[in-house]
């Protein structure tokens, strides 16, 4: 008896054990397919526990990363009729059916009528390349701006109250540390405090003025005392942004290639526009845009000669280099983000008669970071974690478009508002569209997150890429209700032609009109791009400004500028870590519940 009890406790020990060893290859495998599908992986939060994301009892929002775990996705439920049905505004989809495929010469598309003008927007960079085209025509690197360029403070003596103005010249100098004579170089500025404060260093990001003749003016109001650190960083010079414009000068990507798997089985290659690449120009195309908003995307005509419907896309990388690789390129040529001479100046401020209506900073930030607070500019106020957010969001649902990064907000919100999940399996599409609501007999929120049209670089069906103008076309309104829609674009087409990134917000913007119409109370939040310290930040603050241009002075249309508050703790990477997106959060709760 004795043996056979021995027995069995080894079998049920067998057992458990068999099954815990499943469950942790299981939740590391999907950890795995998550980040190996995702082309910017480092710093992505997902599962990742930090020993360095605590937050002053103030600020704090508590979010437990291990509750994002898509092995809790995959649970049995009884979801809401409306979440999975494939015609309603959670999935995107309503007009899916609509697009066409017919079978057509891609060389047509190919002329400058389909772009859309973005250097309107930059006048003073295309005024500086006029200028480098006629003084360095050889592309001499010698004369290229470089670090020796300097910084100093326009009063060096002068002793600093809260309340005035600092005041700084840069002088752009290049490798011969001659001054040069034409602006259109790309610097940035914080003022940061040496005294450390917990996790997050106080600081304020700092205006810079391009004078386009090599002199540029930083300014900063002084808001607070203390002793500071003036940083200047030359991020991108403008020999290096003319190798950026060229680089995205073409109406697709040089660098990124996608397949589609077709409903034949077929596998073909696709892009916003394949007539530039490859000696396409002549090949016949299969049509898969969407005649709503003007988007392009082809694929080459498979041997069936039969368009049919797409099942996967995934992004191709079968180790072809692009025409100019800048990752591995551009910085031994051009330079990499590094500090100028004077970076490191310290400014001494006391406390004054502070009055913020006195102070008179062109472009002042929205927000600096004090004792571990944001406070917002415009007030004088910390941002608030103390509000009741539960109250602002109940019965006004929450719809997110975009990228990983809008995602991150979604999953945030999940957990600390203690959201039920919904949707299809997320371990090996990230980009699912998902639905979270509130639990029995709590408040009544619910969250909407889907993603944004192609280009988008994981792999997935057309189903988890819709395009913003379709979803948000396909919102609900009841009752009048008022919603929130909070959206982004913009990381996975840095590389595009920029003329098509334009497009694409001008026709959400269009979307955005056509929505207010009907449905007038509705708020859109433009979520606004981060620094991120790396040799692509040029282009995200092309994207940047784009995206504040395109938006501004819309009626319930709202911008949550993140730029400001990154410029002080600048991102090593495109995913926030914990510390600074809990910070963002607080940003975007508090712009929700007082827009």
């Amino acid at each position: 008896m004795m043996s056979m009890f021995r027995g069995k406790k080894r079998l049920i020990f067998a057992v458990v054990a068999a099954y815990l060893t499943f469950i942790s290859f299981w939740l590391i495998l999907d950890q795995t397919a998550l980040d190996e599908n995702h082309p910017t992986k480092q710093n992505y939060p997902l599962k990742r526990q930090s020993s360095q994301g605590e937050m002053s009892e103030e600020n704090e929002l508590v979010f437990d990363w291990s509750t994002t775990s898509s092995a809790s996705e995959t649970k049995h439920f009884t979801p809401p009729s409306d979440a999975l049905d494939p015609n309603s505004a959670y999935y995107g989809n309503i007009y899916k059916d609509m697009y066409g495929h017919p079978v057509r010469n891609a060389s047509i598309y190919g002329n400058e009528t389909f772009k859309v003008d973005w250097k309107k927007y930059f006048p003073a960079i295309i005024t500086s390349l006029k200028k480098y085209e006629v003084q360095n025509p050889t592309r001499d690197p010698a004369a290229f701006t470089s670090e020796t360029s300097t910084v100093s403070l326009e009063t060096s003596n002068k002793a600093f109250k809260v309340g005035d103005v600092l005041v700084a010249h840069i002088q752009a100098k290049d490798r011969l540390n001659r001054s040069k004579t034409f602006g259109g170089d790309y610097f940035r500025a914080r003022l940061i405090r040496t005294e450390p404060n917990g996790n997050l260093t106080d600081g304020i990001a700092c205006n810079v003025k391009d004078h386009l003749n090599g002199s540029y003016t930083l300014q900063a109001p002084l808001l607070m005392a203390g002793t500071f650190i003036l940083e200047v960083k030359l991020v991108c010079p403008l020999e290096g942004i003319a190798e950026f414009i060229n680089f995205t000068s073409m109406r697709n990507n040089k660098g990124n290639f996608f397949q589609a798997i077709l409903q034949t089985n077929e596998t073909v290659e696709c892009n916003m526009d394949l007539n530039t690449y490859d000696g396409y120009e002549k090949t016949p195309m299969c049509d898969y845009g969407n005649p709503r908003n003007g988007e392009t995307w082809f694929c080459v005509l498979p041997p069936s000669r039969k368009c049919s419907p797409i099942t996967w896309l995934v992004i191709d990388r079968r180790g072809r280099v692009p025409p100019f690789d800048y990752k591995i390129k551009y910085p031994p040529i051009y330079g990499n983000v590094t500090q100028i001479v004077g970076s490191g100046t310290q400014v001494n401020v006391s406390l004054g008669a502070f009055n913020d209506k006195s102070i008179k900073v062109t472009d002042l930030p929205s927000v600096y970071l004090h004792q571990g607070n944001w406070i917002n500019t415009l007030s004088s106020k910390p941002i608030s974690s103390s509000k009741n957010f539960h109250e602002c969001l109940e019965h006004k649902p929450v719809y997110m478009f975009g990228d990983s990064t809008i995602r991150q907000f979604f999953y945030l919100f999940k957990s600390k508002f203690d959201l039920e999940l919904y949707g299809p399996d997320s371990s090996k599409v990230w980009q699912q569209p998902k639905t979270a609501r509130s639990k029995e007999g709590k408040s009544k929120i619910t969250l909407y997150y889907r993603a944004h049209g192609p280009p988008l670089g994981n792999p997935g069906p057309p189903s988890s890429r819709p395009y913003i103008t379709d979803s948000i076309d396909g919102i609900k309104v009841e009752n009048e209700s008022q919603v929130y829609v909070i959206f982004n674009i913009g990381l996975h087409l840095l590389q595009d032609e920029t003329s098509l990134y334009v497009r694409r917000l001008l026709s959400i913007k269009e979307a955005i009109i056509r929505h207010h119409k009907s449905f007038s109370n509705s708020k859109f939040i433009v979520r606004g791009m981060n620094v991120v310290e790396t040799i692509d930040e040029w282009l995200i603050m092309r994207y940047e400004t784009l995206l504040r241009e395109i938006f501004k002075k819309m009626t319930n249309v709202f911008y949550l500028n993140l730029w400001d508050m990154t410029t002080v703790i600048p991102l090593s990477g495109y995913h926030p870590t914990p510390p600074v997106l809990n910070q963002e959060a607080l940003l975007l709760l508090n712009l929700l519940c007082e827009a």
